[in-house]
């Protein structure tokens, strides 16, 4: 069994592959899979970033009338459903898939265009960056990432089979879902923290030249996806906009019950509040899964002090693994330049959290259970 409980003897080999959009996901997919032999054709609109993700490897020119065993469309959320009856009549691919971020508004247009949904498996590879363009395009963008497969009832099993062989291709972990439940929840993981980063990003502008630099890592870190194209955005939002409509008001609501708290409530009564939105967000922090397609859970944090010396992580490594305990995941290292030590947490069976701190202890590491 490979990815989320798929059958590999199921799953074509793919050999000839055309990609439908040579942005920063289409031409990332192109790197991806000529790094692993596969025949790749790119089209796209613009003929310049064709030849941009030609020249770095994704892929040749598809020319009129080649055909592809599968082809992904990369294409910005109107135009998929074109693309796709498109290849379809021009009887260029055997199965076709996609890569939008929003499934169910291109199902809808598909099927008002006459789209055969039998080779159409909708699907969503859960990886990007802040740039765009086939410039920024890595062929690593894929790795150890989710890459939604999301069919319908019509979907037939080429299709399917064919678009977890791509995923599998690209270094992702297949995970299945309906198009509605993608919807829903990429407006909570992804599309509202896309505008929340920006709006709040956005404060700076009524700030004077001198209040800017105060600025922290914090707020920096908290307004990364600010710097996103406006317009590929712009079309994912109008494209999802009922389940954003309702996550942005529920998130707003909470904001504005917690702002009615600052302005007339008491000293307490605000520490409540602040409280129980942060450990609200501390819980759904812990929910995460830590690994790409892994059921979200919760593991005991074990934290151990290691000396600034080579070594040492190798060390503590090599010596829980003779008492087999699996390490799930491994956090920052924490670590000041001036100082002689720093810290490292590791993530472990909650069950075995607190004889791994005593063990570490009684064998001389400096070890503490986080809370």
């Amino acid at each position: 069994m490979v990815g989320s409980g798929w059958d590999a003897a199921q799953l074509p080999r793919l050999r000839r592959v055309g990609v439908v959009g040579t942005g920063l996901i289409g031409t990332s997919i192109g790197l991806a899979l000529s790094a692993q032999g596969v025949e790749v054709l790119l089209r796209d609109a613009d003929e310049a970033q064709v030849a941009i993700a030609a020249k770095m490897g994704a892929g040749l020119a598809w020319a009129a009338g080649e055909r592809v065993e599968h082809a992904v469309v990369a294409t910005p959320l109107p135009t998929i459903a074109t693309e796709i009856r498109a290849l379809a009549r021009g009887g260029l691919a055997d199965t076709v898939s996609d890569a939008g971020s929003v499934k169910v508004r291109p199902l809808v247009e598909g099927v008002q265009l006459g789209c055969d949904l039998s080779t159409w498996c909708p699907a969503h590879p859960i990886a990007g960056r802040e740039r765009h363009g086939a410039v920024s395009a890595r062929a690593d963008l894929f790795a150890e990432r989710v890459w939604a497969v999301c069919p319908v009832p019509h979907t037939g099993a080429a299709a399917l089979h064919a678009t977890v062989a791509l995923a599998l291709a690209c270094g992702a972990t297949p995970v299945r879902t309906t198009p509605q439940r993608h919807d829903e929840a990429m407006a909570t993981v992804s599309h509202v923290p896309q505008l929340v980063a920006s709006a709040l990003a956005g404060v700076l502008v009524g700030l004077s030249p001198r209040e800017v630099p105060l600025a922290g890592q914090g707020f920096r870190d908290t307004t990364r996806l600010a710097d996103s194209d406006a317009e590929l955005w712009a079309g994912i939002v109008e494209g999802n906009r009922g389940p954003i409509a309702a996550r942005m008001r529920a998130l707003g609501s909470r904001l504005t019950a917690l702002a009615d708290v600052l302005d007339d409530d008491a000293a307490d009564d605000v520490t409540a509040a602040v409280i129980g939105l942060m450990r609200d967000g501390h819980a759904g922090r812990a929910l995460l899964p830590r690994k790409a397609g892994a059921t979200a859970r919760s593991w005991g944090w074990v934290g151990v002090v290691l000396d600034d010396r080579p070594g040492q992580l190798a060390a503590i490594v090599g010596l829980i693994s003779t008492w087999d305990i699996n390490i799930e995941d491994v956090g920052p290292f924490e670590h000041s330049l001036d100082a002689p030590a720093g810290i490292v947490e590791l993530a472990v069976d909650p069950a075995v959290a607190d004889s791994l701190v005593d063990r570490l202890t009684c064998t001389g590491w400096t070890a503490y259970r986080r809370s």
